[in-house]
């Protein structure tokens, strides 16, 4: 097991994660870096809502922001999660390669099962991003749009890793049929980042 499978990122300085990142170590990889940005891009937009929820102009969205702002905090610790599994998926698949060929092949399944939760999870962060933008006072816009940027790249990132594990899949209906449910997830997501991105306030 490599020394970085047990750490938790989120409670370390952040030049710890950057030194591992770049150590010739296997972890962390891709896929873990891949939810730290995810989590940074989740805490960039829960600031732009902490200066924006009081403000008397959004008032009648008061509820609706701070709802957020606690869906935000929970996905950014879900992205912490998503790095220590994407660790541990890794680990697996290495000692998996001196078990049968089904242990291999259950060993992918799980590299690709948590690189798509961070797509998914990236999607919702930037499906509510889209929701909000209307709302964030607009010297924050910029700040929503990175949020926006970030976990898109989070997402794009992780399908690097899923894409790699999907291909080594024996099972090619199975395969099919992860490449078109990520293909649908990138697609959906392009089309809220775009929204958030481009959006220009009157």
């Amino acid at each position: 097991m490599t020394v970085s499978a047990d750490k938790d990122y989120l409670s370390l300085p952040l030049k710890e994660l950057l030194a591992d990142t770049a150590a010739r170590t296997p972890t962390p990889g891709g896929g873990s870096v891949a939810a730290a940005v995810g989590a940074l891009g989740t805490s960039l937009a829960r600031m732009t809502l902490a200066f924006t929820v009081d403000k008397p102009e959004c008032a009648a969205h008061a509820g609706r922001l701070k709802a957020l702002m606690d869906e935000f905090a929970g996905a950014g610790e879900q992205f912490g999660n998503l790095m220590a599994e994407d660790m541990a998926a890794y680990e697996q698949f290495a000692a998996s390669r001196k078990g049968s060929d089904q242990d291999k092949q259950q060993a992918l399944l799980r590299a690709v099962s948590v690189p798509m939760e961070v797509i998914v999870l990236a999607g919702a962060v930037v499906a509510r991003l889209d929701e909000i933008k209307t709302l964030i006072t607009p010297h924050l816009l910029a700040d929503l749009q990175a949020a926006a940027v970030l976990a898109s790249a989070s997402a794009r990132a992780a399908s690097t890793s899923a894409r790699a594990n999907i291909a080594a899949l024996t099972n090619r209906r199975e395969a099919e049929r992860l490449e078109n449910q990520l293909d649908m997830l990138l697609g959906r997501l392009a089309r809220h980042r775009n929204a958030v991105f481009h959006y220009e306030r009157r």
